[in-house]
């Protein structure tokens, strides 16, 4: 359950704190005064979506951190399974900090994560439900997933998924490949030449790099020849004077004619013998990077400007290098082979369509059991419920259709072979019509609120958030939908922003939303009603601005029910 909510700078609000029992809470105020902003701060919290103008003029931040305890077991399982776990007095402090920018980041238990994380981690702790819900309901593309909730078909779901891919994957392949016969051979054609272009080049890998150096020492040959040479005459062999080796052997030689007399110099000796080795082998590998063309220099450089200008016409049609250019050749040629032998992969990816297609089917057809089974359960259950809430001559009922192909198939897709959609009857003797059509708003609401009631067990969530569930409502209805919502929170934590008396005398806790205004600024605080502050709220929802003695004693009726309840 959600133990307490720390707000700061979210709109009116510039700092608020507020701690929550469990049972059922309401929050009353007048308009303006900042209970949507409360909501809409738990909903941040849990990783909604940035509205306009969130954060409170002035500010260069937001802040909203909710604390959550007692949670539920199937919550504590999932959570688990996300590598999030409670602290040691089992409490999870879940934090959203917002810039001016719009920017945020997400804290668990003081640890920084990842905005999917914590918006998958606020899913299993609590569920908001307003007024988009109820639109929600109009969609039939949402009902199905309302039967599978309650189903609890999550295992065959999970098998389905895994089937219908592998199907929808080998249907892509057999797509790709069964072009017509046309079009086969325009592809085969284009294929053709384009491997006979880059064949007929004979390339090398790296060939063009090979050359472009080659290119280069060739037009630079004359001046490569004569700076070569001048190294090895001046280390090695120097027609008109003495060569570095040389002078070197003589100065070793001067040496070692007087080592007899100072044998410490005999070091010098070897050393310089060294020195005269290393200068020779340096002349030598000098002189050995001096091309040797088999042919005039002229002739070589022209073979090896045509030879690229080749490669660079290739280049422009399948690769900027020439190791691009043999990848596109391979993959050519593996291409061709495949339409080649299209007619035999397509023989056997039809085989695997038909047992891919009977799996698929198999579990399909397992699912759509369980959501007949379940949407009769569910539409039995809710007409209950809706019989509560004043709905009694309505009829509900949850259909669930095996759609078809023309040619008799199951028509399968991500969620199966079914098609549902929610039916009602409003009045006794109309017959059922899609929900979308003919339900009101306040209906809308109650058919919301009996679907959450029954649910309420199997999505295993410890707390529950309606944003005025009583909208369109009044009276005696209103007063059901109280008695409702109390019920729900026997087991589990249930909150709700009323502006019907009837609701909140209901609730087992009761906040008041309150905006002061200071120095031109407002400000919005909270305050926890006792039992004579709450009389004066009820009577203020009820009466308006003319609070008569009537209208207290009215308010007083309401708590006293709920009190003898």
């Amino acid at each position: 359950m959600l133990l307490s909510l720390h707000i700061e700078n979210i709109a009116v609000i510039k700092k608020l704190d507020i701690d929550f029992s469990s049972g059922f809470t309401v929050f009353t105020g007048e308009t303006g005064a900042g209970k949507s902003m409360i909501i809409g701060s738990v909903g941040l919290v849990m990783g909604s979506k940035v509205f306009r103008d969130v954060i409170r003029s002035g500010e260069d931040f937001a802040m909203v951190s909710a604390v959550f305890g007692d949670i539920a077991a199937p919550a504590l399982t999932a959570l688990a399974e996300l590598g999030v776990k409670p602290d040691e007095e089992g409490e999870l402090c879940i934090q959203r900090n917002i810039t001016s920018e719009g920017k945020s980041t997400y804290r668990i238990n003081g640890r920084t994560v990842s905005q999917s994380l914590h918006r998958e981690v606020g899913e299993h702790l609590i569920n908001i439900h307003g007024q988009h819900d109820n639109q929600m309901l109009l969609d039939p593309r949402s009902h199905i997933h309302i039967i599978d909730g309650y189903s609890s078909i999550e295992e065959l779901l999970l098998e389905y998924t895994k089937r219908y891919e592998r199907l929808c994957e080998i249907r892509k392949q057999r797509q790709r490949l069964a072009l017509n016969e046309y079009e086969k051979q325009q592809r085969l054609d284009m294929l053709e030449y384009q491997i006979k272009d880059i064949e007929s080049a004979a390339l090398k890998p790296g060939e063009d790099e090979a050359l472009e150096g080659e290119l280069r020492i060739l037009k630079n040959i004359k001046q490569l020849t004569k700076q070569i040479t001048t190294v090895y005459r001046a280390l090695l062999k120097n027609e008109k004077g003495m060569s570095a080796s040389k002078l070197v052997e003589i100065a070793r030689s001067s040496i070692d004619e007087i080592s007899n007399v100072l044998p410490e110099s005999e070091e010098y000796c070897a050393k310089l013998l060294d020195i005269q080795y290393e200068i020779e082998g340096i002349a030598k590998n000098v002189l050995s990077l001096l091309p040797h063309p088999l042919q005039d220099p002229e002739v070589r450089i022209s073979e090896i400007e045509d030879r690229l200008d080749l490669i660079r016409k290739l280049k422009r049609k399948y690769g900027a290098t020439v190791n691009d250019i043999i990848k596109f050749y391979e993959n050519a040629l593996s291409e061709a082979e495949g339409l080649n032998l299209s007619d035999k992969l397509i023989a056997e990816l039809d085989e695997e369509c038909k047992k891919a297609q009977k799996e698929a089917e198999e579990t399909a057809l397992k699912i759509s059991e369980e959501r007949s089974k379940n949407a009769k359960l569910l539409s039995e259950r809710i007409c209950r419920e809706l019989a509560f809430l004043d709905m009694g001559k309505v009829r509900f009922e949850a259909s669930v259709k095996r759609k078809k192909t023309p040619e008799l198939m199951l028509a399968l897709n991500e969620n199966g072979c079914d098609e549902v959609e929610f039916m009602i009857s409003t009045n006794p003797g109309e017959p059922l019509r899609e929900l979308a059509k003919i339900a009101s708003g306040g209906e809308l609401s109650r058919i919301m609120l009996a679907i959450k009631c029954v649910l309420s067990d199997a999505e295993g969530i410890s707390t529950v958030i309606f944003d005025e569930i009583d909208i369109g409502v009044s009276g005696k209805t209103a007063q059901k939908i109280g008695i409702k919502l109390r019920e729900l929170a026997k087991n589990m934590q249930v909150l709700c922003i009323t502006h019907s008396a009837q609701v909140a005398s209901l609730a087992n806790n009761h906040i008041k939303i309150i905006k002061d205004v200071e120095s031109e600024r407002a400000y919005t605080r909270v305050k926890v009603l006792d039992r004579e502050e709450r009389v004066n709220e009820i009577a203020r929802i009820m009466g308006g601005a003319n609070i008569t003695e009537a209208v207290m004693k009215s308010a007083r009726e309401l708590l006293d029910y709920t009190d003898n309840r």
